[in-house]
């Protein structure tokens, strides 16, 4: 049986699903962590972590989707170096989310705070350590992204469309 040269419709309605997500989920926390009084916080505070409960449900349904149907080969065209760099800013992606989305479930249960959206406010959070990691895993993922789309769109516009292989045909 040929391998598919791109991921099967659950992985890309996931992935894209996923992506805005996490996009909505890093503008909101520096948002509220920057530029929010507390009243403003603890309005955003509660949306935050349901995004963050709701990412880490879609990536491990990702995950799962994955496992049933293996990802498509490594785009053609792509250096040894390239085509590692493309492989570990996968990889890289994924640790860096579930770290990021364990250390906010940490802030929250060494808090004393409940693990779900629902009276979570900025008094309510105290200075715990998963806090300096949230806020440095967030940033590790927002390069990672970047990256992540900078490989993309230099590959899409240099050697041919590989938006394809997550359901977007720009090429027709």
């Amino acid at each position: 049986m040929e391998k598919s040269t791109t991921y099967g419709k659950m992985t890309q309605i996931l992935h894209w699903t996923t992506a805005l997500l996490i996009f909505v989920a890093l503008i909101v926390g520096f948002v509220m962590t920057h530029f929010m009084s507390d009243e403003g916080f603890n309005q955003l505070v509660n949306g935050h972590v349901l995004g963050g409960w709701t990412i880490l449900v879609l990536m491990v349904l990702r995950l799962f989707a994955r496992w049933r149907q293996p990802a498509p080969d490594t785009p053609e065209g792509l250096s040894g170096a390239r085509a590692q760099l493309f492989k570990w800013n996968h990889i890289l992606l994924y640790v860096f989310l579930f770290l990021m989305l364990s250390s906010g479930l940490g802030i929250l249960g060494l808090s004393s705070l409940s693990l779900f959206p629902g009276g979570i406010t900025v008094d309510g959070i105290q200075k715990v350590p998963p806090i300096a990691a949230h806020d440095l895993f967030s940033k590790i993922v927002f390069v990672l992204i970047v990256m992540h789309i900078g490989g993309v769109l230099n590959y899409q516009f240099t050697k041919g469309d590989v938006l394809a292989r997550m359901g977007l045909n720009l090429k027709k």
